[in-house]
C-alpha cells in the first residue's frame, strides 16, 4: 500500500540503542492495525552515535580508578548530562557537536523523503526529552538559515533542490513532545522565544508527568510558547514502579493514553 504520511521519532538524553523505537512501533501497529499502518513510513533519527564513545571513554576510565557507589545513577547522569552540555558547546563551529546532530536529523529525513514521490507529504515527529531541544533548534535554524542551513557554511546540507521544504520540515503537521527540557536550556535568557509554525496546520502537543523533574509544561514560558504550543497534556506516565516517581521521564511511549491520541492522529491524517 502507498505511504501517505512520514513519522520520525527522534531519542532523549543518557545511554540510548538504536533500535530505541521498537516498542513504540510495535503498540502503534497493534493500535492502528496492519493496514493503516503499512500506510506509514516510520523513519528514526539517532543521534547518539556522535556522543556514545566518549562517554563510554570516560565512564570506563571513572571506574576503572575508584570504587562508585550508585552506579546506575550516576551512568544516567554522566550520560544524560553530557549530551546536554554537549549539545550546545560551541554550536556555531564548523563541524561542532550541535552541527554533527543537525545532520543526523537530515540523514533520517533523506531517507524518508526517499520513499514519497512528492514534497508535501504530512510529517508528524515525536521527541522525547533532550530530543526535544534538539528537534526544537532544527526548526529554528532550518526556518531562519542558521546552524548548518547558513548559506556559505562547509556544513550546508547536500540535496536535490526539489527536496529542501521537506528537509526544513515545512510541511511539518504535528509535532508531540515528551519529557521535554526545554526550559531547563532557555530558564537563564530574559526572553524566550519559541520556533514559529512551519505551516498554519503545524499542531504542537507537549505531555508532561508531575513526577518527572526532567519533563515540564511549556505554554508558561513565554507568550510565544503559549501561542506556538497547542496543549500542555498531563498524563501519569510508566508502570506501577514508573508512575508515582522520576523514573515515569522512561515511561511516556508506553503509556496507553499517549498512544492513544497518537494513533489517532495518524490515522486522521493517513485516510
Amino acid at each position: 500500500m502507498a505511504k501517505k504520511l512520514a513519522f520520525l521519532t527522534i531519542h532523549g538524553m543518557g545511554e540510548t540503542e538504536k533500535d530505541y523505537y521498537h516498542i513504540l512501533k510495535q503498540s502503534l501497529e497493534k493500535a492502528l492495525g496492519k493496514d493503516i499502518w503499512s500506510t506509514v513510513h516510520l523513519e528514526p533519527i539517532y543521534y547518539h552515535s556522535d556522543l556514545q564513545e566518549y562517554q563510554y571513554n570516560v565512564w570506563e576510565k571513572m571506574r576503572q580508578r575508584a570504587p562508585l557507589s550508585w552506579q546506575d545513577l550516576r551512568k544516567f547522569m554522566l550520560f544524560g548530562f553530557s549530551d546536554a552540555s554537549a549539545l550546545e558547546h560551541r554550536a556555531t563551529d564548523d563541524g561542532s557537536v550541535y552541527k554533527k546532530i543537525q545532520k543526523s536529523i537530515i540523514y533520517s529525513l533523506k531517507i524518508a523523503r526517499n520513499q514519497f514521490s512528492t514534497n508535501d507529504v504530512p510529517i508528524i515527529i515525536l521527541a522525547h526529552s533532550l530530543g526535544c531541544q534538539v528537534i526544537s533548534n532544527y526548526l529554528w535554524d532550518s526556518h531562519k538559515n542558521k546552524g548548518i542551513w547558513q548559506q556559505g557554511s562547509p556544513d550546508y546540507p547536500v540535496f536535490p533542490p526539489e527536496q529542501e521544504d521537506f528537509l526544513k520540515l515545512k510541511y511539518l503537521r504535528y509535532l508531540f513532545t515528551t519529557g521535554c527540557n526545554i526550559p531547563l536550556f532557555v530558564a537563564g535568557f530574559a526572553d524566550i522565544v519559541a520556533i514559529s509554525k512551519p505551516n498554519p496546520d503545524f499542531k504542537w502537543f507537549n505531555y508532561y508527568d508531575k513526577d518527572d523533574v526532567l519533563g515540564w509544561p511549556l505554554k508558561p514560558l513565554s507568550p510565544s510558547y503559549d501561542l506556538v504550543v497547542d496543549k500542555d497534556i498531563e498524563i501519569d506516565s510508566g508502570n506501577l514502579w514508573q508512575s508515582w516517581n522520576p523514573q515515569s521521564h522512561d515511561g511516556y511511549w508506553t503509556d496507553e493514553e499517549f498512544i492513544e491520541h497518537l494513533s489517532q492522529v495518524i490515522k486522521r491524517l493517513s485516510s
